[in-house]
């Protein structure tokens, strides 16, 4: 069957895929589609796990699964500074399926309060690792043009495979057990190493291939060192803050409601289904035209200056509904705007601090703001309308350094033209 010549029209250009990117394109896509698929089989067990932990302890198991990634980080440096890029991935996927085989041998028989907590962490913390490493990847495969161009559209697989895992839990919970969905979850991480290594491989030059050398903890000196990389981490410990106070009230309103737990892993379910729903409309529709037409500071600032207004109708109105709410804009705002911007962001740097620094930012750093929030909201003791009220100046903030990220990012760009245009070679290209 051949596709009329019009749909092929009307296709490149609601993609904006040029000559030649069409493979690559399709891959990544599969990639993060498989990937993400194969994490939120995982997501509505995790929180259900997270409201059997109890809002009141949540913020010890956000600080092991913060102990969790200061354990790995050195691992993973160890890794980068040694292995090819093809072996990285295999090795981290391949890590990562195995340690989910062992989970679903430990929990066949039913799981034990140890087993939930150790699996709530196990599961906070591998999400980060290989989302990570999978845009790592793609950083390093297209340049700063294809890069506003097609992370949306890449970012939509992720949220279309979202869409998707809910879906197969719900289906094959009762037929294979919360124990057989781990090993679902692994196969489908497999798959997605499959995708991305059809992607590295095809846009492999000889320096990319190579080992990154340097040392094991450059990641965490390059964040210290480099203000670009700064002002990445403290927008990322404000969105995880902002983020956990939600989060938090989310868990204590749900509790309070007294569902069965049935009842409340269906509503996570739900909320995920809402969520993954506007996140692929915004990728697919927005993000690219978005990123191209405005700039990454104003699409890294959209999300939370909207976060505004319905944080100030918790304050107002503080109950479940109004929560979920901004859980649903939060969550796909981020994953439908703000992570592509981001991941964008990373085409400005040097390819080691692609492997290395930006990982310490996307899991040591994120999950310190997760402990962080945890720790503050336990310790502050708010209501409802006063943790939201709280949140507002966070969101405001947040929104600023987007703005700032934006102008710095077209320097470093600038920067490194003119470097090219000199003989120098453009990160990226």
């Amino acid at each position: 069957m051949t596709v009329p010549p019009a749909w092929l029209a009307r296709w490149a250009r609601l993609v904006d895929c040029r000559p030649g990117e069409g493979r690559a394109l399709f891959w990544s896509f599969a990639g993060f589609f498989l990937l993400l698929a194969g994490y939120y089989v995982l997501r509505p067990v995790r929180e259900e796990m997270g409201v059997e932990i109890g809002p009141d302890k949540l913020q010890w198991a956000f600080t092991l699964t913060l102990v969790g990634m200061l354990a790995i980080v050195p691992l993973y440096g160890w890794a980068a500074a040694r292995l090819p890029r093809r072996v990285l991935l295999a090795s981290v996927f391949g890590i990562t399926a195995l340690v989910l085989a062992g989970f679903q041998a430990w929990i066949a028989g039913g799981a034990s309060p140890v087993a939930a907590l150790a699996l709530f962490v196990w599961v906070s913390v591998f999400n980060l690792v290989v989302v990570s490493l999978f845009w790592t990847a793609m950083a390093d495969s297209f340049d700063h043009a294809q890069a506003r161009r097609l992370f949306g559209m890449i970012a939509a697989g992720g949220s279309s495979g979202a869409l998707v895992g809910p879906t197969i839990t719900a289906l094959s919970v009762h037929a294979v057990g919360v124990h057989g969905l781990l090993l679902v979850s692994a196969a489908l991480m497999m798959l997605s190493l499959l995708c991305i290594l059809r992607v590295v491989d095809d846009h492999t030059r000889a320096e990319a291939g190579r080992p990154l050398g340097g040392r094991v903890l450059a990641g965490l000196a390059e964040v210290a060192s480099s203000p670009y990389l700064a002002m990445i981490a403290l927008a990322i410990v404000l969105q995880s803050v902002v983020g956990t106070f939600v989060y938090f009230e989310q868990a204590r309103l749900v509790k309070a409601a007294a569902l069965a737990p049935e009842a409340r892993t269906q509503l996570f379910a739900l909320i995920d289904l809402a969520v993954n729903l506007l996140a692929l409309g915004l990728q697919a529709l927005v993000a690219g035209r978005l990123m191209q037409k405005l700039g990454l500071g104003i699409t890294l600032a959209a999300v939370p200056l909207l976060l505004a207004v319905p944080l100030a109708v918790l304050a107002a109105i503080p109950v479940l509904a109004v929560v979920l709410v901004i859980q649903v804009i939060s969550r796909a705002g981020t994953h439908g705007l703000m992570r592509p911007a981001r991941e964008a962001l990373f085409t400005a740097v040097e390819r080691e601090s692609r492997y290395k620094a930006k990982n310490v930012l996307d899991t040591v750093v994120t999950r310190a703001g997760d402990a962080l929030g945890g720790w503050l909201h336990a310790a502050a003791g708010l209501g409802t309308p006063a943790v939201a009220l709280a949140a507002i100046p966070g969101a405001l903030a947040l929104a600023w350094l987007g703005i700032r990220l934006g102008r710095r990012y077209q320097q470093k760009v600038a920067e490194t033209s003119s470097e090219s245009e000199s003989g120098g070679e453009v990160p990226g290209a």
